[in-house]
């Protein structure tokens, strides 16, 4: 099944607050961060409110789940379940709450994890909220050449030293944004390698099932072969 976010964006979850409902329960809001990869789309939220037992069951199903398919890497930890009226201890609450966001940060990390039915189904129904785009001013040139003649009308007319030209040296060196650019890029290999692990792990599995099913009917065929010359040479 698909996941609720698409390949090309960036996710982040966070939990940022606990509320006490009025039906003597806490409600944890989870907060799922999307920032698309094209400058052209606005970042935005998926805002939604659960309750701390529909956030267990759905980390027990994970948990089991990453259990079956022998997957590497130790899951995280989870609180335990506490006596009813200890889940409003703000003790209690900020415990599950850091637990939960890095329990969720963790299931988007991996392919198999997020694309599990009880994900898929837990994370319906979402509030959609856009963030603004981030306004910057826009250079004037004239500002600009008049600072530049300013600062020219300052500088006393002497013989200035001459200095080593390092044009060279500078073309190798990258601005902020070309290495942030850099490093998003491996980032983004890195989790396609650990995708297609996945998918090539899924695949196995399911050949292994196919190959396990194979050997079952050629054996049940063998034996009835088996049965059959057996009852031929008797009354031949």
């Amino acid at each position: 099944m698909a996941s609720i976010t698409k390949d090309d964006e960036l996710c982040s979850f966070d939990v940022p607050e606990a509320v006490r409902s009025s039906y003597s329960y806490v409600n944890y809001k989870i907060v799922l961060q999307i920032t698309p990869k094209e400058l052209t789309e606005n970042s935005y939220q998926l805002v939604y409110w659960k309750r701390y037992s529909d956030i267990r069951k759905l980390y027990e199903t994970l948990h089991r789940y990453h259990q079956a398919v022998y997957r590497p890497g130790k899951f995280p930890d989870f609180p335990g379940k506490e006596r009813f009226l200890e889940r409003y201890d703000p003790v209690v609450v900020e415990e599950r709450r850091i637990a939960t966001k890095n329990f969720l940060n963790y299931v988007l990390q991996h392919l198999y994890l997020r694309t599990h039915d009880a994900y898929i189904e837990f994370f319906q129904k979402g509030e959609k909220v856009l963030l603004p785009d981030v306004e910057t001013a826009i250079l004037q040139p004239e500002i600009i050449n008049s600072q530049v003649k300013n600062i020219q009308e300052n500088i006393p007319n002497e013989s200035l030293p001459i200095l080593p030209d390092d044009s060279k040296k500078d073309e190798l060196l990258l601005t902020t944004d070309e290495e942030e650019q850099i490093e998003q890029v491996s980032t983004n290999c890195a989790q396609i390698l650990e995708d297609l692990n996945d998918i090539q792990f899924e695949q196995q599995e399911e050949i292994n099932k196919e190959q396990e099913e194979f050997n079952l009917v050629k054996q049940e065929v063998d034996e009835a072969a088996g049965s059959f010359c057996f009852f031929n040479s008797i009354f031949l």
